[in-house]
C-alpha cells in the first residue's frame, strides 16, 4: 500500500483576452527565497509542491517526480520566435529553462531535498508513467517517500496554443498544479468509487488523471488516503 499523506490542487481554465491568475501570494507563502528570472511552469511547480508539502516533514531520500504532458512550451515558444521570426539569439534564462529538469531543480532547491529527481514529459499519461517510477521507487526502497506532480502551463494567447497543439477549435487551454506527498504503508483499505471523482471540468485537460485524484484528495482532506497497484502500474483509490 502506497499512503498519500498530502495532496496540491490548483487548476484554472483560460479564455480569450484574460491574464492567468498572479500566483504571487501563493508563492510568497510557500517559497524559501526569492527566484529570479523563473518561468511560468517553473511558478506552477513551486505553489503545487509547496501547498502539498506544507506542515509536514519531508525524509532525506524524498524522491522528486514531475510530470508533465507538454512541458514548458512557454519557453520554448519566447526562444523559437526569438531564434526563427526575429533572428535573434534567445535570453540565456529563457533558454535554460526551456527544460523541463528546470523545475526540478527549483522544487528540490526550495524544499531542500536531496533525493532522486525525474521529469517525465510525453503527451497521454504523463502522470501516470511519473507515478509508476514513484511507486516502483518506493517499492524497491530507493526512497521512503516520494514527491509525485503533474504541471501544465497555458501559452497566452490561448489561440495560438490550441493552434500549436492541434486541439479541436472549441477546446478551453488550462493551467494547473497537482501533487501528491506518498509514503509505503502496510495498511489497507476500501476503493472508494470511480463516480465520486468529479472530472466534468476536465475534459481535454492534459493532466486530467492528476487533476482527478488531487481534486478528490483534497476535498476529502479527514480521510486517511492510500493508492493500491496491481500488476506494478495500476492505481486505485482507497479510502482508510
Amino acid at each position: 500500500m502506497i499512503v498519500i499523506l498530502g495532496a496540491a490542487h490548483y487548476f484554472h481554465a483560460m479564455r480569450d483576452g484574460e491574464s492567468p491568475p498572479s500566483l504571487e501570494e501563493r508563492l510568497r507563502a510557500v517559497r524559501r527565497e526569492h527566484f529570479r528570472r523563473i518561468d511560468r511552469l517553473i511558478e506552477l511547480a513551486l505553489v503545487g509542491s509547496g501547498e502539498c508539502v506544507a506542515g509536514k516533514t519531508l525524509a532525506a531520500d524524498c524522491g522528486l517526480y514531475i510530470s508533465s504532458g507538454i512541458g514548458p512550451i512557454g519557453s520554448n515558444v519566447v526562444v523559437q520566435d526569438a531564434v526563427s521570426r526575429d533572428a535573434k539569439l534567445p535570453m540565456p534564462f529563457n533558454f535554460v529553462n526551456t527544460l523541463g529538469s528546470s523545475a526540478g531543480y527549483y522544487v528540490g532547491k526550495n524544499l531542500g531535498l536531496t533525493g532522486e529527481s525525474t521529469f517525465v514529459s510525453r503527451r497521454g499519461s504523463a502522470f501516470a508513467a511519473a507515478l509508476a517510477c514513484a511507486v516502483a521507487d518506493i517499492s524497491a526502497g530507493v526512497v521512503s517517500q516520494a514527491l509525485v506532480g503533474a504541471i501544465e502551463e497555458c501559452l497566452l494567447p490561448p489561440r495560438r496554443f490550441v493552434e500549436l497543439l492541434t486541439l479541436p477549435p472549441d477546446a478551453m487551454p488550462a493551467e494547473g498544479s497537482h501533487w501528491l506527498l506518498l509514503a509505503r504503508s502496510e495498511a489497507s483499505g476500501a476503493v472508494v468509487p470511480r463516480e465520486t471523482i468529479d472530472t466534468g471540468e476536465f475534459v481535454g485537460y492534459e493532466a486530467r488523471e492528476a487533476a482527478e485524484l488531487t481534486s478528490f484528495v483534497s476535498r476529502n482532506p479527514a480521510r486517511r488516503m492510500g493508492l493500491s497497484f496491481t500488476n506494478g502500474a495500476g492505481a486505485r483509490l482507497v479510502a482508510q
